[in-house]
């Protein structure tokens, strides 16, 4: 009986997103005078359910969403602002790195890190990740996975269909 071959996991493609909101968390429990010591995340899913909500509840520097972004080769950036939910002017208007994404904007875009991150390790590679994202899936019913990410509902379908393909059940 053959064994499936397994890709090693991959790292994260935002290193800088996850080490900013890494600094955040870390500020956050210096703060805190009994707080346990934590661990280091490489990905997104790394992080536990309640550091993703405190982040998400404080928001996430727009200049982060800029450097996401950038790291889409194939992925268009109109695809990207439509999956975080914002819109060009507002990643123009945060230069500084003081203004925030709202609440909603901060879980998309850490919802979209988190899928791109699953994809990879599913895929093998950063380039084939992206592609999949703007291809249309059958399992879908013929819809983009970025254009699901918008709802929690929608992101569920993706993650729930990237683990299927990562054990070989495509039905």
């Amino acid at each position: 009986m053959e064994t499936a071959l397994k890709l090693p996991a991959h790292g994260s493609p935002f290193g800088g997103l996850l080490k900013a909101i890494q600094a955040r968390i870390d500020d956050d429990q210096s703060v805190a005078s009994n707080a346990e010591p934590h661990k280091r995340f490489k990905k997104f899913a790394d992080m536990t359910p309640l550091q993703t909500h405190d982040i998400v509840t404080e928001g996430l520097p727009v200049v982060l969403a800029r450097e996401m972004m950038a790291e889409y080769e194939v992925v268009g950036r109109e695809d990207v602002l439509q999956a975080i939910g914002v819109s060009e002017r507002t990643l123009q208007r945060g230069k500084d790195n003081e203004r925030l994404l709202d609440s909603n904007a901060s879980d998309r875009l850490l919802r979209l890190a988190a899928v791109t991150e699953h994809a990879i390790d599913v895929f093998g590679s950063k380039d084939a990740a992206e592609r999949w994202l703007v291809t249309p899936a059958l399992a879908l019913d013929q819809r983009k996975p970025i254009d699901l990410l918008q709802s929690s509902e929608g992101a569920e379908l993706v993650k729930s269909l990237l683990i299927r393909i990562d054990y070989g059940v495509y039905s």
